[in-house]
Formats: C-alpha cells, structure tokens, sequence
C-alpha cells in the first residue's frame, strides 16, 4: 500500500472517530440544555454596553444585585495583581472588605472634558471603579472602533481625582490600542486586558465561589459561554481535550499538517463563494444599477472585500467608494464609505470643511475615521466612515459561522445582507446628489 493511501485511510479513520466523538456530545448537549444561552436567544452577543459593560459592572459593584457584596471585585483584582499587571497600586494587604466596600462602579458614565482646541466636549466612560483619589477606568470594547483621542480624555478625567490613575483597555484578544486613541498617552500607561484569558479565567473563579448560589453560578456559566463563543473558543473542554487524545494517539499527529492545510482551504473555498454569490446578487438588484466595470472583488492591503464606485459629480477628481471587507483579523465585516482618486486606489487627502460636509449626512449610524476636532488627517485603513454588520454578525475567522452557514443558511445570511446594504447605500446616493 502506497504512503498516500495509508494516510488517506488513516485521516478517514480519524474523521470516523470525530464524527462518533461530536455525535456523542451533540446528544449531551441535548441533555443538559447546553446550547440554551439567553444571550445569543436576545442577539445581545456583542452588545459592549447592554450585555458586557453591564454584566462586569454589576459584577464589580459591591452592592450589586447579587448580593456578594466585595467578593467578585476582589476576585478581579486578585487576577490582576497574579498576572502582574502594572499600574495597580494595592496589593494583597489592601483586598480586605473594608478596604473594597467603599468603591463605587458606574456604567456609561457622563463627563464634561476639552477637545484639543479647547471646545467642550461630552465624553462617556464604559466602567468607572473609583473611591476617594482611587480611580480605575475601564474601556470596554468588542467590534467598536476607536474614538479620537479616547484613552488620553479618559486618562485627563482620571488624574481630576487620582495622581496615578489605572486605565484598561479591554477588547477579545487583547489588541493594544493606537495612537489615534492614545493621544498623547504612550502605551505604557495603558493596561491591555482580553476578553480570551483575563475576563473569562476570572469569570471562571467567580463561578468556582458562588457554586452553592445556583442563580448566579448558571448566570456566570452561560456568560463564560458567551465569552468562549466571541472569542472563538471551545465550548465544551472536555470535548476539545477527548479531540486532542484522538490526533496524538498511533502517531495521529503526523497528519496534523495536513489536516490544518485541508482547514485553511474549507474557510478559503466558503469565503469565494460568499463573496461571488454576494456580488451576483448586488449586481441584480435594479436600485443599485451595479455594472461589472463598478463593482469588483479587491483585496486593499490586508482587507479583502467588494467595492462599489460612484461620483458624487463629473467635475470632482475624486469617487465616493462603497466597500465591504473583511480584515483577516478577530473582527466581523464591517462596509462603509471612502473617498479614492478616480479610477484608482489612492486616498484623497480632504480639508476639515469638506470632510465634515460627509460626516454630517451618516454621523449617527458610523465610525467616524478622522478626528475632526484637532485638524489631523488621522486616516483608519482609508475609510471615511465605516461600521460593522450586528445583524447578520459574520466572521470568517469564527469556524463556526462558516459551518452553520452552509449553503441554504449561507443564502438566507446574503439575502439578509444585500436587503441591508442595498437601503444604506440608496440613502447615501440619495443624500449626496
């Protein structure tokens, strides 16, 4: 027998036992009501504010709700203070109930501040721990997009009542914030925490410690759940570990290589056809009147994604560029629009004033991507404005969109997709003739 053959037969092999082994805790899951998650029921998944800004907050609130009082701040401090997270000043000897009951946490929380040129300027905090001069601000983000000058108005805000307060920067997988964010802040003087490791191992010890309190120990399990969802985890270990023991056993590992290869190509193959039968059916919509010389799969730098040019007149040396695209990276599709050299790539450098005459028609609803306020061109990936799709959330890097969106369910999501952008983009057009 050929060494080809032997290894095809050994990765069917191998598929045959993994295919036992998801059929078994498929049934368990059945039992124990396993894939029952009140947050993916009310779409809620990435809801920074109504979902996870609020959870942790209430968490942390000493006179929370659930009525543990420090128990839960502790545990989050303790974490910090064991993966050697700078720029906290307790230590152990401070995380005493008298010590902790006294901090007060708000969500959303609203204050007056500068902008660069000196104009007042609203401002909100995701999480604010704070008690007499000891401030800890939380800022909390999922698929948002950074603000102009964010970390460092929240930093000024901070050093009002603390000399040396501790700013987090929280996001899925611990993404390091920048500049446009910082502002004048240097990285140092920001923590980087993920929800991956950080929020879901604490999390983790907070359900270890209300075991015998079954309300709040389900509540914590289906959140850990949500987390291990978002991030592209596992949900259920034990099923990931019994799939370990299944590649390592008889040398199974060899054919580990070919094995990821064979995955990299599934994701590959899904993504070219999502993007063929999404252009097919841009290009069929008559709203649109899309012809195959303005719409067109492009990959710009990391991005791939499809692009929609139109001019806003005959006259200008520049087009309005629809775009959908997907960054390579942990983040969903996000489309919006950019200003780009006629016929070309190139990013058109615009003043404030013309700038803003476009920001004004869709502030509402997008990122913005420049920070008016102090006159910088602070260009993000050459997007004018831009958001993210919430609903249908897609993620190619989240194997397990791909799979539950095979062929009729991948139809539904475009269909739903194209109704979206097909309304957003005829307001555009609409708004800018």
């Amino acid at each position: 027998m050929s060494n080809a053959t032997n290894s095809e037969d050994r990765l069917e092999s191998i598929l045959d036992q993994i295919r036992v082994l998801k059929a078994k805790y498929d049934e368990r899951a059945e039992v124990t009501g396993e894939n029952f998650n009140v947050f993916s029921i009310l779409d809620r998944e990435s809801d920074e504010v109504k979902t996870h800004s609020a959870i942790i907050a209430e968490l942390l609130n000493p006179q929370g709700s659930h009525s543990q009082g420090t128990l839960f701040l502790k545990l989050f401090l303790e974490k910090l203070l064991a993966d050697e997270i700078p720029k906290l000043k307790c230590d152990e000897d401070d995380l005493s109930d008298e010590y902790l009951k006294e901090f007060e946490v708000g969500v959303e929380v609203s204050f007056a501040g500068k902008s660069k040129n000196g104009d007042p300027e609203q401002s909100r905090i995701d999480i604010l721990i704070e008690k007499d001069d000891d401030c800890v601000v939380i800022e909390n983000k999922i698929w948002a997009a950074d603000q102009p000058r964010q970390l460092e108005r929240y930093h000024e805000y901070a050093t009002r009542k603390d000399t040396n307060p501790t700013l987090i920067y929280l996001t899925p997988y611990g993404t390091e914030p920048g500049e446009y964010t910082l502002g004048s802040l240097s990285k140092d003087e920001v923590v980087c925490l993920s929800y991956c490791k950080h929020i879901i191992e604490w999390v983790d010890a907070c359900i270890k410690e209300v075991a015998r309190v079954p309300q709040i120990r389900e509540t914590l399990h289906q959140y850990q759940m949500l987390l291990k969802k978002l991030t592209s985890q596992p949900i259920n270990r034990r099923h990931a570990m019994a799939l370990k023991d299944i590649l390592l056993e008889d040398e199974n590992y060899n054919l580990i290589p070919d094995l990821e290869a064979a995955i990299s190509e599934a994701k590959d193959a899904f993504q070219r056809d999502f993007w063929t039968e999404l252009e097919e059916q841009l290009k069929a919509r008559e709203e649109l009147n899309i012809g195959d010389e303005n719409l067109r799969y492009e990959v710009d730098g990391r991005s791939p994604g499809l692009t929609f040019r139109f001019s806003e007149s005959e006259n200008e040396n520049y087009e309005i560029v629809f775009r959908i695209a997907d960054d390579r990276d942990q983040y969903p599709l996000y489309y919006g629009f950019a200003l780009r050299e006629k016929g070309g790539h190139k990013r058109v450098a615009i003043d404030n004033t013309e700038h803003e005459k476009y920001i004004t028609q869709y502030q509402d609803s997008y990122q913005h991507s420049i920070d008016i306020d102090n006159g910088e061109k602070n260009w993000d990936g050459g997007w004018l404005t831009y958001k993210y799709f919430e609903n249908p959330k897609i993620s190619f890097t989240n194997f397990a969109f791909v799979t539950d969106h095979q062929e009729r369910n991948r139809e539904d999501c475009i269909q739903e997709l194209v109704k979206k952008l097909v309304k957003e983009v005829c307001e555009v057009i609409e708004k800018i003739s």
